[in-house]
């Protein structure tokens, strides 16, 4: 395992990573929800919402510092889902769907705001989006570390960093969210991943205040 996976293994909330979290969770199958959208778009949203607003919500959370636009951005997100379910192809993917909608509103936002700033863990704390592990107070100055590093690293790598590191998205999968070229993939994620490695060895993790 690499070191930048063994570095963001600190930012996942338990054990499950990418995809296998949805089987974890118990997610319906995309063709249930299809299926169930074509004779009742209230019942698949519903369905739907229970499954992922968390993983869509804490996504959010690590864009824009900011719970309530996080929590407006999924309420938006899935009242687009509404409508545009019933329309589905009997390919689509759902929850890819889910996160490309909620990123382009975040880096809407983000460029708007023209700066980007990552979620500081004590936001995080004591909420139930707070990941849970073994020694909580060791894991602290290096979540912290993480989280100070990805800040400077441009929005859209940032985010196809994670895409891949943390929710196990491909590259194919990625463009798709990120409605770009498998090449612009590849080139955000080797710029994120070169530039993660060079300011993690040359900064200085923070001192926990746990402690």
């Amino acid at each position: 395992m690499s070191a930048l996976r063994l570095s963001f293994a600190a930012l996942r909330p338990d054990a499950a990573h990418g995809h296998d979290v949805e089987a974890t969770l118990g997610a319906p199958a995309d063709a249930q929800v299809l299926a169930l959208a074509r004779e009742d778009a209230h019942a698949a949203l519903e369905l739907v919402y229970g499954a992922y607003k968390v993983r869509v919500y804490t996504f959010l959370l690590r864009f824009t510092s900011d719970p309530e636009l996080s929590d407006d951005i999924v309420q938006d997100t899935f009242t687009k889902a509404l409508t545009a379910l019933p329309g589905f192809s009997r390919e689509q993917r759902v929850l890819p769907w889910l996160f490309r909608v909620a990123h382009n509103a975040a880096i809407d936002h983000i460029r708007r705001r023209k700066r980007f700033q990552w979620l500081r863990l004590p936001q995080l704390t004591g909420t139930r989006h707070e990941p849970e592990s073994a020694d909580r107070h060791s894991a602290v100055p290096e979540r912290e570390h993480i989280e100070a590093v990805l800040r400077t690293i441009a929005p859209e790598s940032a985010a196809a960093l994670l895409l891949h590191a943390l929710e196990g998205y491909s590259y194919k999968e990625i463009a798709e969210i990120q409605a770009c070229s498998l090449t612009a993939v590849r080139s955000r994620i080797a710029r994120a991943r070169e530039a993660f490695r060079v300011e993690y060895a040359t900064t200085e993790p923070p001192r926990s205040s746990l402690g």
